[in-house]
C-alpha cells in the first residue's frame, strides 16, 4: 500500500511540475515574432555621456581574456558600446551615429565604473540622446559612494513624418 501511495505522490508532484513548466513556456514570445513588430526609426542619433568622475575599468571584475569594461551601453539587450578605455571627469563622450532605435518603446542600459580611490563619494553620469540637435532623452544616473553606476533609461520615440511637398 505504501508503494502505491509513493508512486501516486510522485506522479502528482512530477506531473504538476511538468504541467507548470509546459504552461509557463507556452507564453514566451518567440524572438523572431517580437522583432517583426518593430518599425525602425529612420534618423541619426547621437549619445552623449558626461561623467562627474574618471571612468576606469573595474578592478574587482572577473578577469578573462578580454579586459573588464569601464563603460558599457546596451540598447534592448545588445551592446552598442563596450570599452575599457578611461574617460576623464567632465569629458563628454559622443557615441554615434546610432541607427538601431525603433518607433515606440526603447530602453538604454548603462554601466560605468568609478575609480577605486574615489569610492568614498557619490557619482553621477549625465546621459543625453540627441536626434539631430534636439534632445530626446536627458537624464542623470546616480550611484552611492563605492558603487558602480548602472541603470536603465526607458524612453519613447515616434517616427517623424516627412515634411516634403510633392510639387
Amino acid at each position: 500500500m505504501r508503494l502505491v501511495l509513493v508512486i501516486a505522490i510522485w506522479i502528482v508532484i512530477v506531473g504538476g511540475v511538468w504541467f507548470y513548466i509546459d504552461q509557463r513556456d507556452s507564453r514566451i514570445i518567440d524572438k523572431a515574432e517580437a522583432q517583426q513588430s518593430y518599425q525602425q526609426v529612420v534618423d541619426d542619433f547621437t549619445l552623449e555621456l558626461t561623467p562627474t568622475f574618471g571612468i576606469e575599468s573595474d578592478p574587482f571584475a572577473l578577469q578573462t581574456e578580454t579586459a573588464a569594461s569601464a563603460l558599457l551601453v546596451r540598447l534592448r539587450g545588445q551592446d552598442i558600446y563596450n570599452s575599457d578605455a578611461t574617460l576623464a571627469r567632465g569629458e563628454t563622450l559622443r557615441i554615434g551615429p546610432l541607427h538601431d532605435f525603433v518607433s515606440g518603446n526603447n530602453e538604454l542600459y548603462l554601466e560605468a565604473s568609478p575609480p577605486l580611490n574615489e569610492s568614498s563619494i557619490s557619482h553621477a553620469l549625465r546621459v543625453r540622446l540627441l536626434r539631430g540637435e534636439t534632445a530626446v532623452l536627458d537624464e542623470t544616473l546616480w550611484a552611492d559612494a563605492g558603487s558602480k553606476i548602472a541603470g536603465n533609461l526607458p524612453f519613447v520615440l515616434k517616427q517623424e513624418k516627412d515634411n516634403h511637398d510633392d510639387h
